[in-house]
């Protein structure tokens, strides 16, 4: 049995959002649980990565946070310096989680990973960076949150630049982002409410630009997203709609300690190496577990027969 769960903390972020959507019984288990209910230091550690690529991506995206460190000193690195701390970054993490990797393979995805980096250079919105042309420019964590429309959100850019009296906010998308375009283009205009919520920033959304920097399997591909008031509205509504549905998914394991009753992943892909998959009711195959709900929840509650007082 599961353990029973407390109150839900609002908040909204893209790693919590997609798994909500993809099993509401994995998000009870990660988000919902009384040891989960800090999501600073949950999110500072987060689940632990289950295969190989999840390790690159994100020694990729800590590599990537330390080059920027040091470019704000006007440290360079060279290809040697990049492919070494990727090597221990990933190396690190494999060791720590033990996943066993081929060596082979292991130096494989490295190299894929260190060219990968290297041409962030010189995509257009992170080129002047490189090159020392704007005087004001910071860079931040995900896992840096704001109040924005009574929502606690973790949306934060990766990268502003301020060019031509307007703040480039940029996000990085080290992964080839899954389909539904509409959702991620909202899900990144949050990027902006957490902009004009941070004290350095004006809150005016005709200051800011936004780019989205994604990885499309051999290139970055770089582009524009429109800052409007409607769909900075939309954004939002989307994340309130999140939080609201979470709420009521951790009230619904609150009533059901078990978790049985909850909704299971909506495809089986999202159960590959699931770190919830033991003990859960699709561990043997998500089709089956979804009749065996659906059976047990169209029977009726079965009652004992009660005998009259004047049975004998």
């Amino acid at each position: 049995m599961v353990n029973a769960m407390n109150t839900f903390r609002p908040h909204w972020s893209q790693t919590s959002a997609r798994l909500m959507n993809a099993c509401p019984r994995a998000w009870a288990l990660t988000y919902g649980q009384p040891s989960h209910h800090s999501i600073r230091g949950r999110r500072a550690g987060g689940r632990p990565p289950k295969n190989l690529d999840e390790v690159m991506l994100r020694a990729m995206r800590s590599a990537w946070a330390k080059k920027t460190s040091d470019l704000y000193e006007r440290k360079m690195w060279t290809k040697a310096y990049t492919t070494k701390v990727l090597t221990r970054l990933a190396n690190d993490a494999l060791a720590e989680h033990d996943i066993g990797v081929p060596m082979l393979l292991r130096r494989q995805k490295i190299e894929r990973a260190v060219q990968q980096l290297r041409l962030l250079d010189g995509v257009r919105a992170l080129r002047p960076l490189v090159e020392g042309e704007p005087r004001r420019w910071a860079f931040f964590e995900r896992r840096e949150p704001t109040q924005a429309g009574g929502v606690e959100l973790y949306a934060a850019p990766d990268l502003a630049v301020f060019h031509q009296n307007r703040w480039t906010l940029v996000r990085l998308q080290f992964r080839t982002p899954a389909r539904n375009p509409l959702g991620q283009q909202l899900e990144h205009l949050l990027a902006v409410h957490w902009a004009m919520n941070q004290p350095g920033f004006p809150d005016d959304i005709n200051a800011f630009r936004l780019n989205v920097v994604a990885w499309r399997g051999t290139r970055w591909r770089e582009h524009h997203l429109e800052v409007s008031s409607g769909s900075l509205k939309q954004a939002l509504a989307l994340a309130r709609h999140d939080v609201q549905e979470m709420t009521w998914l951790s009230r619904w394991a609150n009533a059901d300690p078990t978790l049985m009753s909850l909704p299971l992943a909506s495809h089986s892909s999202h159960c590959d190496g699931c770190q919830h998959r033991r003990g859960c009711p699709a561990e043997t195959g998500l089709a089956t577990a979804k009749r065996q709900q659906e059976n047990a929840q169209a029977k009726p509650a079965h009652r004992e027969p009660t005998k009259s007082a004047n049975t004998a």
